[in-house]
């Protein structure tokens, strides 16, 4: 899809048509980082057309919570999916809600962040059922809305399919709502974090 240089990255991100004041910053700033970190980014704009044709043909009542289930290789991943549903409004994507893992909410900054643009978080590794996963579903599908969820549950650090996690999956098959399952593939010539997995193999581990 060809992305045309806005006038003003700021005004731009005033005038898209969906997200709250404090996600039309962080499209602002994302913007930003993509100009100066990314040579390219293509998407296969007929796939979500197709998708967002089927979507239309239903009624408020029928229509299914989206999950969207991106590959996972980068951390560029999580910035990647929401830019583009963000600046991409005509693709039909709403903001998702992003499950993010637990890690994360205990980074000083990027935690609060992360909150703040529609992420909730899951504990991995439990063999237990989480109830704080089953308590967020149940208040974010109140009404149909978008999930955004990484179900290989960590990156690859060998860019292979890594075998689906299923806590997550488990509880959306245990909840009364209906979805439909999006799934994304984001490849990459050169990993940004290229460097992080590297150190995480060596076994410096950080968060994913």
């Amino acid at each position: 899809a060809e992305h045309t240089m806005p006038f003003s990255d700021f005004w731009w991100a005033l005038t898209q048509p969906q997200g709250s004041i404090f996600i039309r910053f962080l499209g602002w700033i994302l913007a930003k980082v993509f100009r100066h970190t990314v040579t390219e980014i293509e998407i296969d704009v007929a796939s979500f057309v197709e998708y967002a044709r089927a979507l239309s043909t239903l009624s408020n009542s029928d229509r299914p919570n989206v999950i969207i289930a991106p590959t996972h290789r980068s951390l560029y991943d999580f910035l990647i999916v929401s830019y583009i549903c963000f600046s991409l409004p005509e693709l039909g994507l709403e903001m998702p809600h992003i499950a993010a893992a637990s890690d994360f909410s205990r980074i000083p900054i990027i935690g609060w962040i992360a909150s703040k643009a529609g992420a909730f978080f899951v504990k991995r590794g439990e063999a237990k059922k989480d109830p704080n996963l089953s308590k967020n579903l149940s208040m974010i599908t109140q009404s149909p809305t978008f999930i955004e969820v990484f179900i290989e549950g960590k990156r690859s650090r060998h860019r292979t399919f890594l075998a689906p996690k299923t806590g997550f999956l488990r509880c959306l098959a245990e909840s009364n709502c209906n979805y439909i399952v999006l799934p994304m593939t984001i490849n990459y010539e050169d990993l940004p974090d290229q460097t992080s997995l590297l150190n995480e193999a060596n076994g410096n581990r950080g968060g994913e």
